[in-house]
């Protein structure tokens, strides 16, 4: 971890990974997002609003599922959700995407199959509401 006068969250990937990003003609560095980063955030985004639209539709509609267990899973993976966006933006912006993919890849399988342990019921609800296509 690089020595720095300025303090980041720990959800930050400036404080885990150093800017890689190169310095442009005006002597300022090229940050930002690039095209690659830029789709798999847009991505993030739409996949994020989907399964949230999924789990508040099962919420109502769904008389099999525990309501305040739906809800705890919903608020989990959202603010897990966030937390990986909000991490790959910053990994983006200093030009660490591929670094920051692949940690955020690692942490993602370890926290899917915690939240598969504790919430493993209200999964297979959500998918046996896929394959018995009551989604209308």
């Amino acid at each position: 971890m690089p020595k720095s006068s300025e303090s980041f969250s720990i959800i930050d990937a400036r404080r885990w990974f150093k800017d890689r990003c190169s310095m442009g003609v005006n002597g300022s560095p090229l940050r930002g997002p690039g095209i690659i980063c830029s789709i798999y955030l847009i991505l993030v985004v739409i996949g994020i609003i989907s399964s949230t639209g999924i789990s508040i539709y099962q919420l109502f509609k769904n008389e099999n599922t525990s309501k305040l267990k739906l809800m705890l899973f919903t608020a989990l993976s959202l603010g897990w959700s966030i937390i990986a966006l909000y991490f790959m933006y910053t990994a983006c912006y200093i030009c660490n995407g591929i670094r920051g993919f692949a940690l955020l890849f690692v942490l993602g399988i370890v926290v899917n199959f915690i939240m598969l342990l504790f919430f493993k019921e209200t999964l297979s609800q959500m998918l046996l509401m896929y394959k018995n296509k009551n989604i209308k």
